[in-house]
């Protein structure tokens, strides 16, 4: 620890001793609308989010930014309407920005990407998170999953990874991609090792999370969604990015022609040079090793048609051995083949109609050795198809969205013990769905919908009905209620033995406030939620036959979360409760789950430092114990886990325009968090620690852009 602090104070020494002064400039200005008036409490966001501001009651903002800022670009967002980018030019001191009103302006017929996922425009229940949030923060390493653990309500364990939203377990989120479902999305991992996200942020124009509601355009999960769309034409800025760093290195390269734009990356990992450096508590005979590649093309035929058309492979490979808690040593031989593929057309017939089509498809080979006892091996094969076909109409104050959508899911495995067991299924199902949006007034929307699905496996239908209303009585405040039903199928390790369960669903109730003024943002939200026909075993055994659909189970809480900005220094400040009892799993009545925590607290710290071209980073997070129970007798609570924290630390220096240096420690204390206790079948009492497989992780990394102007990096608002 104490060489570990001493690399930073000394890094911190070295950057003290760059030279590089810069001018900076005042940029003022004034927003109307069209009718020339001032618009007040207007969200003024300055090169993606370096810096942001509201206008004042006057219509009127100003900024004060370095001149080597390289990203020059303003965005204004308003209640009421259109969301505006507008780029200014170097030393320039003055602009003039006029809003358009969102509702009855549709004289300019573009194609505009399938940016309808969310559950309301004006929605305060939606947490957006911009590319730079997330590659900025210092918990994540540029990982989406990771950056999402500071939003309200979002817990995660880091030897899982995988997001906890509001008590719901983390198969109850799922990621949408340009408005299909996408299985797998995780990368492999070791023993006591998260997963991180297999798709790359710089390829969204943002991260947004909706766990308090969203529209019946989307199923399959009772907490929350990842909801991704993909940048525009416009959005993506020619240059070639190259990365070189102590786990990975890669290439991208991005071009934009008046017509269409494309992107193409290449990166491999290796951890072994890093885990020879810092060992961790596993036994490595072949450290982790992947090849990832991907694609994402999109193509604007005319004002009217556009398509996007995007892919991404990957083959990774490991093995580890760890000991359990009876000294036994199992070996993980873990190897996955993953291909995805999706196409997104897009088509106006005029300013009232249009419609979308839309296919992925999904192929997900894994293999592994003692996963579950000793010489035992698994191998199975995940395909997967989701369709949708959408029609949207738009007449001054309506918005009507309806479609209809297959997904296919064949499913095979075969598990080796003393014999070999093989399981195929063929999992299907449909859905219908219409969902309307009313814009009641400018204060006040609404969003009504309705969704149907048919399990062609389980032989099931389901009705889920949502309801959302907004309302903002004026530019600071917004009050939202959603309410609605949310179906989900059991989990794969449930369906590959029957097919006699039930759809697991969630009624909920979320209610919402919101206060906007200059760069803060507070907001407030509460929600319940009742869970019916939870999956699980009967209580002693895992056979076939004692599996069921009866369990049920409630989660309710509050989360709070704040942001702002102190001149070059931003920061978000979350907070959650949570109190949740469910029957599930071999549990015979209502228990608290052991991933959640009562209670939750992020802060994260970003300081940009104009004279030494350096941000310092830095991020806490501190959540209270959770329950462990004893295999033998999971009914039985056993007593609770000591409370987690971790500390997260990163700098990013600009020697150059076009270069960043990059360095992040993870865990910078070193603090060993429990998540649980694996108990002895042999030795009564006997137990072992669930923790994450090393005490902290360092990161460093070299980022060069190239770039005509040569004057663009991997971060823009560097």
């Amino acid at each position: 620890m104490k060489h570990l602090l001493n690399i930073l104070i000394l890094m911190a020494l070295l950057s003290v001793g760059v030279n590089c002064l810069n001018a900076q400039t005042t940029l003022s200005g004034e927003i109307e609308d069209r009718t020339g008036k001032p618009v007040p409490g207007a969200s003024v966001s300055l090169s993606a989010g370096f810096l942001r501001t509201v206008s004042n009651k006057d219509g009127k903002f100003s900024f004060v930014y370095p001149d080597s800022l390289t990203n020059r670009s303003l965005q204004f967002e308003a209640f009421g309407y259109k969301r505006k980018k507008v780029n200014f030019n170097k030393g320039q001191q003055h602009i003039k920005v006029i809003l358009i009103d969102s509702i009855f302006s549709l004289q300019n017929l573009v194609v505009s990407a399938p940016k309808y996922g969310r559950f309301s425009d004006y929605s305060a229940q939606t947490i957006k998170m911009s590319t730079f949030d997330v590659v900025t923060n210092p918990a994540a390493l540029a990982d989406i999953l990771a950056a999402m653990r500071v939003l309200p309500g979002v817990q995660a364990n880091d030897n899982d990874g995988r997001l906890i939203i509001q008590g719901g377990s983390p198969g109850e989120s799922q990621y949408y991609i340009n408005d299909l479902l996408v299985v797998e999305p995780y990368n492999l991992s070791s023993t006591g090792t998260g997963v991180r996200s297999r798709f790359t942020s710089d390829l969204f124009d943002g991260v947004v999370l909706q766990s308090a509601g969203y529209n019946a355009e989307f199923g399959q999960a009772l907490s929350g969604i990842i909801n991704l769309n993909t940048k525009e034409r416009t959005e993506m800025t020619p240059k070639t990015d190259i990365a070189v760093s102590s786990v990975y290195a890669g290439i991208t390269h991005i071009d934009q022609k008046p017509s269409y734009a494309y992107r193409a990356g290449l990166r491999y990992s290796n951890l072994e040079p890093y885990g020879k450096l810092f060992p961790d508590r596993l036994e490595w005979n072949n450290y982790y090793q992947s090849l990832q590649g991907d694609f994402f093309l999109t193509k604007e035929f005319n004002l009217k048609t556009k398509m996007t058309v995007q892919a991404n492979f990957s083959r990774e490979g490991l093995e580890c051995a760890y000991y359990n808690v009876d000294t036994v040593r199992f070996t993980n031989l873990l190897k996955q083949d993953y291909f995805y593929a999706q196409a997104n057309l897009y088509h106006a017939f005029d300013a009232q109609w249009s419609l979308s089509l839309a296919s992925n498809v999904v192929v997900n080979r894994f293999s592994g050795t003692e996963m579950q006892r000793l010489n035992d091996k698994m191998e199975n094969l995940n395909s997967w198809n989701h369709s949708k076909f959408g029609l949207q109409y738009r007449n001054g104050r309506i918005v009507n969205r309806s479609g209809i959508e297959w997904i296919n899911n064949p499913f095979e495995e075969t598990y080796t013990f003393d014999r070999e067991y093989k399981t195929r299924i063929n999992n299907q199902w449909m859905s219908l769905y219409n969902d309307t949006k009313l814009f009641i007034s400018n204060k006040l929307t609404a969003n009504i919908g309705l969704r149907g699905e048919y399990s062609l496996y389980l032989q099931e239908f389901n009705l889920a009905p949502r309801l959302y209303l907004g309302y903002a009585p004026n530019t600071k405040n917004i009050f939202s209620i959603s309410a609605g039903r949310y179906f989900q199928l059991p989990d794969m390790d449930y369906l590959k033995q029957t097919n006699t369960l039930n759809f697991t669903s969630v009624n909920k109730l979320a209610l919402s406030y919101s206060y906007v003024k200059q760069t803060d943002k507070f907001q407030l939200d509460t929600y319940y939620k009742k869970y019916n026909k939870v999956s699980g075993y009967t209580q002693g055994t895992t056979q076939p036959d004692a599996i069921h659909s009866e369990g049920d189970g409630y989660a309710w809480g509050t989360d709070i979360f704040w942001k702002s900005n102190f001149k070059t220094l931003s920061y978000w400040l979350t907070y959650s409760y949570n109190h949740t009892k469910k029957q599930y799993e071999r549990f015979s009545e209502r228990v608290t789950p052991d991933y959640v925590s009562p209670h939750a607290f992020n802060i994260v710290l970003k300081y940009w430092i104009a004279p030494l071209q350096s941000q310092l980073g830095t991020s806490y997070n501190i959540a209270a114990g959770t329950p462990y129970y004893m295999e033998s007798t999971p009914y039985d609570r056993l007593g609770k886990t000591p409370f987690r924290n971790r500390l997260d630390m990163s700098w990013s220096y600009l020697p150059s325009k076009q270069v960043i240096i990059h360095f992040g420690v993870q865990n910078v204390l070193g603090y060993t968090n429990v998540y649980g206790y694996r108990y002895s079948d042999i030795h009564p009492g006997l137990r072992q620690e669930i923790t994450s497989s090393s005490k902290y992780f360092l990161f460093l990394g070299v980022f060069i852009t190239l770039s005509k102007d040569k004057q663009l990096n991997q971060l823009k608002t560097l």
